[in-house]
């Protein structure tokens, strides 16, 4: 169902909410914005929004697997640990060999129309995506990981896993944003039989305490409304959800969205940039960041921003054009210009968290420290943090808000690659390349080189900045690049099609969330690597590794527990292969701008209140909607 147009309901800004006679403020949707949490949506505007099966790619910036889906294990991204959602407990292992599971559910689980969850459910949702494997879009990571399954009785079922399988409960259920096994009413999708590859599922029923109340079909919004039984639900047994309902929209442009957030319009925002998100605080005091010290924001998302190369393509197949794109890039300049100095830099292919730090940062910093290029450069920064926090101070920053001490690396991180633009010079010349007579470096064979640089549009503001201050750091330097803006749509095909990727700004292969990085990097195979012109869709390895030794030491730690130390070990070796021959250029973490309104609701996830991730976007967002408290106002 739909009430307004997708261009009524972003842009008519002076009339999106209404009062009533009794002084209750109404939002557009015709719901009391006192019992509704409005978040602005990840991607903007969904280009699919009736599409809401599981199998496929579904709408899925709009609160499915945040209030409408539920998983056997969830993650608790506070403390990196997962638990049982769906699941009664741990998976039983029934073998030495680690590949025969036994899974029970919690009983009294229903769907949202009241037919009761059952093991007939993932029977059938198992049966249906091997299947369709070919043509479904959303199962790849378990299709590819399961051999056999068998039903026990109403409420346990059997799993045998192709290989040893020590992450059962992070690929069966939630890593980090969410799970692709997602179970299926069987009462609604078997009587479809083979139609269930196009069927739309809208709209959808639910495991979640939320289901859906309403969607635009124009892709700008979608409402949800608690369950009169949420308490029967997949995550009921957690908590109250506070929120009568949740609207996730989209307001506009980032200058239209900072304008509805000083009016008290939504309630949590999505990627808005430094100096937009001042400039509403200064309007509007209840407008909150994650913290009030730099750099004000969260830095403990699972993935962190690089440059990801096609490194099957030339030049970028050179591990000294690599580098010398690393040394010509000033992530200073980069970070003042594009984030106003908020972030924390990170020069290991993984983000640097209260979680990763020990297991994977602090290890490694007296390697980084010692690392030596073949022409005995030492290309590592150990001053990054201390250099930036003076650059800010003389920007003016107020010098009680910046780190100082040991703080600096907590909030700047252990430090990043040199700027040297003569270093990368001596390495380009030593493959030929050199700056012609316009001042852009040419190929060896005297040809123009223009760096295809893909980056996101206004759909992720924050990431469109970044990447337009990294083409400006490259120009300066003497490359000669085309910063091309995308939308989401295009941005995934670029990333997974060879024959259209040079270089992208992106997240996917950087996302070790704990000391299993299986879950991000087991896509470093042999099975991912397609000809380096192939159109045909790539299901991973987006920095296109084709090292034999990482495709080994993967192969290999799959076969261990997760407390083994040489599972940890494995993941060191590769972090280094990957950073010796710069087969990515890891930036920063994903500085997660999110700023929260107070007015209506508060008591959001902050630094000082770090009760979950503070994504909406996140299946842990649930832990959100139980933990946040009305304000009163009306």
């Amino acid at each position: 169902m739909t009430r307004l147009s997708g261009f009524l309901l972003t842009h008519a800004m002076s009339v999106l909410m209404t009062t009533t006679a009794f002084g209750q403020t109404m939002t557009d949707v015709g719901t009391p914005r006192a019992e509704t949490l409005i978040v602005q949506t990840f991607d903007g505007r969904s280009a699919n929004p009736s599409q809401q099966n599981p199998f496929n790619y579904y709408a899925i910036w709009r609160g499915f697997r945040e209030l409408g889906w539920s998983f056997l294990w969830e993650m608790d991204t506070a403390t990196g640990k997962p638990y049982p959602e769906l699941a009664a407990g741990e998976p039983e292992v029934l073998n030495a060999e680690h590949t025969q599971f036994r899974i029970k559910l919690r009983e009294g689980v229903y769907w949202s129309d009241g037919v009761e969850l059952t093991a007939d459910d993932f029977i059938y949702t198992l049966d249906t995506a091997f299947k369709h494997r070919d043509t479904f879009t959303f199962v790849a990571s378990y299709v590819n990981y399961v051999k056999s399954w068998k039903q026990i009785d109403r409420y346990t079922f059997e799993v045998e896993t192709i290989n040893p399988a020590y992450d059962l409960t992070t690929v069966l259920g939630v890593y980090t944003w969410g799970s692709q096994f997602t179970p299926v009413p069987k009462h609604i999708f078997e009587p479809l039989g083979d139609k269930v590859v196009t069927f739309e599922n809208a709209p959808a029923v639910t495991l979640g305490p939320y289901k859906v109340k309403e969607f635009d079909s124009n892709g700008f919004w979608q409402l949800w409304e608690l369950r009169e039984d949420w308490q029967r639900s997949g995550w009921g047994n957690l908590g109250t959800p506070k929120a009568k309902y949740v609207l996730y929209k989209d307001f506009g442009a980032e200058e239209t969205r900072a304008l509805a957030f000083v009016q008290n319009q939504y309630d949590v925002d999505t990627f808005m940039s430094p100096d937009s998100i001042q400039a509403a605080k200064a309007r509007n005091p209840k407008i909150k960041t994650f913290s009030p010290t730099f750099p004000f924001h969260d830095m403990n998302d699972a993935c962190s921003y690089g440059v990801y190369i096609n490194q099957q393509r030339a030049p970028y197949n050179m591990p000294e054009v690599r580098w010398a794109l690393a040394l010509s890039l000033n992530l200073q300049q980069v970070g003042i210009s594009a984030m106003s100095g908020q972030f924390k830099a990170g020069a290991l292919p993984l983000a640097d968290t209260p979680i990763t730090r020990p297991v994977y940062y602090a290890p490694l910093q007296s390697w980084l420290e010692g690392l030596t290029l073949a022409d005995g450069y030492k290309p590592f920064d150990t001053n990054f943090g201390a250099e930036l926090s003076k650059a800010l101070a003389a920007r003016g920053v107020d010098p009680a808000q910046l780190p100082t001490g040991e703080a600096v690396e907590s909030g700047f991180g252990i430090g990043w690659w040199k700027h040297d633009p003569g270093e990368a010079a001596k390495l380009l010349e030593k493959v030929g390349i050199k700056k012609g007579a316009d001042g852009f470096y040419a190929l060896p064979d005297g040809s123009p080189w223009v760096l295809e640089f893909v980056i996101p549009g206004d759909w992720n503001k924050v990431m469109q900045r970044v990447g337009f201050s990294i083409a400006d750091s490259w120009r300066q330097a003497g490359f000669n690049v085309n910063a091309r803006q995308v939308d989401n749509g295009e941005f995934t095909t670029v990333q997974s099609t060879n024959s259209r990727n040079q270089l992208q700004m992106n997240w996917s292969d950087s996302c070790v969330y704990n000391s299993n990085w299986q879950n991000s990097w087991r896509e470093f195979s042999p099975v991912n690597v397609k000809a380096v012109d192939s159109a045909e869709q790539l299901n991973g390895n987006y920095i296109h590794v084709t090292d034999q030794a990482i495709f080994k030491l993967v192969d290999e730690g799959a076969k261990l527990p997760l407390d083994d130390p040489q599972f940890v070990e494995k993941g060191i070796e590769i972090t280094k292969l990957l950073v010796k021959d710069m087969q990515l250029i890891n930036l920063m973490n994903i500085p997660t701008t999110i700023p929260t309104n107070d007015t209506y609701w508060t008591n959001f996830p902050k630094q000082n209140n770090f009760y979950a991730a503070p994504y909406t976007w996140w299946s842990s967002f649930k832990k959100t909607v139980m933990n946040i408290e009305a304000t009163g106002q009306r």
